[in-house]
């Protein structure tokens, strides 16, 4: 109380000042937060961009943005009850964003909460009924709910409005595949096929349904197609291992079996299959190690742990045969295949009256199999010898299809991997420390060692176009590196290698807008320092995606809410965003001319001037550019993978495909897959 009383007036003054200028800045440093985050999360940094919206939250925790933001990171990392708890609280914030019911629909359909889901995604259709994302969404929902008349009346009604999507073709053949409509399922993948055949899953799909209607000859066709179009399916072999067999040629179901296992050694069915195989050819040992390899994955496949019984007893270890059927019988005590084989196994091992008794056993479950049956009907302790080998049911033909996984299963994470190498130009090289993976064979760049050799840096430069993510233990390393560049700048503001030093620091825990101050700054004392041009266009190049990723993946419903009030403010919006775009690319340019000036064979600069035409469709200067960035440098993989791609869009199919076939060569292994493609 006392230390009110003795407050003056111009210490409260003071006070109200410093208030009035904490909210403010509060207000700067929640935005610049926000968008700091966003960049961490449009690039994947995760853990990063949750620990900015925490930031944001603990300041203002009213603001509905910070945990829209968050709960989409949590999505990306597959904590969906945590999404689903802050997109709760987006919504009580501002219950019209549109986006927040599509996503807590995804976090509900990943924890199996369906009608909650349902109710989401159809909320968020009332702001954007055309939205592709949320419809293909529900359509998976309804395919989960056994809803297939409901998915495929979604599926038919986009169909009908002239929505070229493959995925909806192939889903409409599955779902009719699911409910036993097997001409109709087949004549949509006939019609999948016919518009794109170069989509190895339609032929793969396609195959399943002629091997399940016995068209063998068909469905080996079909798997030999899909295979020539994606070399890296293992389920592709098996399923034609499994013709093959069927077939009787059992060199090429062997070479299936290895090919799938080579792809996948973890594939318990393509190593079961190659057993089964191995023991049919007297190969009784390596039949063994294929089922001990399975039993080792997966200790409860019973139908393995048969199966390598009865080798062992032809192999006439009795031991071994007598543990397995053991086995078999604490968990299916009315199995009585396996009471015969360890009734024989004991038999030789000299335990006669143990034999005798399985023998007894026996007899009295099949006397009684069906009293047996009827009392443990719904007890899963009781198996007769075909359901023990259900799964081993010719081959199971259909296990490699992976039936219930939908095909736009996680598009929200982005984070879905095709089974094809995509079609996409390689990735601008940029300067970090940290590298998923180092560009191989550098030549040695004098104005970077230059750098690294000042003793100024915490670590090594290095040249990638692969990032990685930072550790939160990276992240606090690099925070902690700003403020000790900041100490060492009130001292030496004329030096710019600290500025740079800083400006690397901001651009790794996603401040870009500081970082390009900080490059800025290190170019106005060093008007000469090209590897400061080269990283400054950089983050301006990402920060311009993001701008552009958020435009095109914004959900339209403000579009919507606009043009049903006429309004035209949209369009001028879109004219002042087109503006800043255009603004944007030529101070990116202009820095990569300057590095290019100062730095000539600098090839990285060559490459990524290159990837900036190239999103502009000025395809003739790009290659121009790559050509210069492979004369410098002739062992540079990206520039002959790109180069390739460009050239083949702009209809030069030899130079390109040469260029691809180089880039494979070199190192770029996705190019094989894209040539084989490209060729047919």
């Amino acid at each position: 109380m006392k230390f009110f009383v003795n407050i003056t007036v111009k210490h409260i003054f003071v006070g109200v000042l410093l208030w009035v200028s904490s909210v403010a800045f509060a207000q700067l440093n929640t935005n610049r937060l926000l968008s700091i985050g966003r960049n961490a999360l449009y690039f994947e940094d995760y853990v990063l961009s949750i620990q900015y919206f925490n930031q944001i939250i603990r300041i203002k925790p009213y603001l509905a943005e910070p945990y829209y933001y968050r709960a989409i990171a949590k999505i990306q990392l597959e904590d969906y009850e945590g999404a689903e708890q802050d997109i709760n609280e987006v919504l009580q914030r501002n219950p019209f964003l549109a986006g927040a019911f599509y996503a807590r629909g995804f976090a509900r359909k990943q924890l199996n909460k369906l009608n909650e889901a349902e109710a989401d995604f159809d909320k968020a259709l009332e702001f954007s009924p055309d939205n592709l994302s949320v419809l293909l969404n529900r359509i998976e929902l309804y395919e989960r709910q056994e809803n297939f008349e409901k998915a495929l009346q979604e599926i038919d009604l986009l169909i009908k409005r002239k929505i070229e999507l493959d995925v909806l073709g192939f889903e409409r053949g599955r779902i009719l595949f699911m409910i036993g409509d097997t001409l109709g399922s087949l004549q949509s993948f006939d019609q999948l096929i016919a518009n794109d055949s170069t989509s190895d899953e339609g032929w793969s799909m396609r195959g399943l349904i002629h091997l399940q209607l016995g068209n063998r000859a068909a469905a080996l066709n079909d798997y030999n197609e899909a295979i020539k179009r994606n070399r890296y399916n293992a389920n592709y072999y098996i399923n034609r291992g499994i013709l093959n067999y069927w077939n009787k040629n059992y060199k090429g179901a062997l070479s299936d079996y290895d090919r799938a296992i080579e792809l996948d050694p973890q594939n318990q069915l393509s190593l079961f299959n190659r057993s089964l195989l191995r023991s049919e050819v007297g190969d009784y040992d390596r039949a063994i190690e294929d089922l001990s390899k399975v039993l080792l994955m997966e200790p409860s496949f019973y139908e393995a742990l048969l199966k390598r019984a009865e080798i062992f007893i032809i192999k006439g270890e009795w031991q071994l045969a007598e543990s397995d059927y053991t086995t078999i019988l604490i968990r299916y005590p009315n199995f009585v295949p396996a009471y015969y084989g360890r009734s024989t196994a004991r038999k030789n091992l000299g335990m006669v009256q143990s034999a005798y008794l399985d023998i007894e056993t026996a007899q009295q479950i099949e006397k009684n199999k069906d009293k047996i049956k009827k009392e443990l009907s719904t007890n899963v302790q009781y198996a007769d010898k075909e359901s023990v080998k259900d799964r081993t049911k010719e081959f199971d033909a259909s296990g490699g299809a992976d039936l219930a996984k939908s095909k736009y299963d996680n598009k929200l994470r982005g984070m879905v991997q095709n089974q094809f190498a995509d079609i996409v130009n390689e990735r601008n090289f940029v300067i970090t420390y940290y590298a998923l993976s180092e560009k191989m064979g550098q030549r040695y760049y004098n104005f970077i060692a230059e750098t690294n050799n000042s003793g100024i840096l915490p670590s090594m430069l290095k040249i990638t176009n692969k990032e990685i993510a930072l550790t939160s233990a990276s992240i606090d390393f690099h925070n902690q590196s700003i403020n000790h560049f900041s100490h060492l700048i009130q001292d030496n503001a004329d030096n710019a290698q600290l500025y740079f030093g800083r400006a690397i620091d901001y651009a790794l825990t996603q401040d870009y807008n500081s970082a390009i101050n900080d490059f800025t700054n290190a170019i106005n004392v060093n008007s000469d320092f090209a590897l400061a041009y080269f990283c400054r266009a950089n983050i301006r190049y990402k920060q311009l995606e993001r701008m552009v990723n958020d435009q095109e993946q914004t959900i339209d419903a403000e579009e919507n809410f606009l043009q049903k009030n006429k309004d035209k403010t949209l369009g001028t919006q879109q004219i002042s965003i087109e503006k800043k775009f255009n603004y944007d690319f030529e101070l990116i340019m202009r820095d990569y001319d300057r590095t290019i000036e100062l730095v000539p064979d600098f090839e990285y600069a060559w490459f990524n001037k290159a990837n900036m035409l190239c999103s502009q469709k000025d395809f003739r200067s790009a290659i121009k550019y790559y050509s210069k960035a492979i004369e410098i440098n002739p062992e540079f993989a990206e520039a002959y993978f790109n180069r390739g791609l460009t050239l083949i869009f702009i209809g030069d199919d030899k130079d390109g495909l040469s260029d691809l076939s180089k880039a494979g060569e070199l190192g770029i292994y996705q190019s094989y897959n894209i040539l084989k493609r490209l060729k047919k």
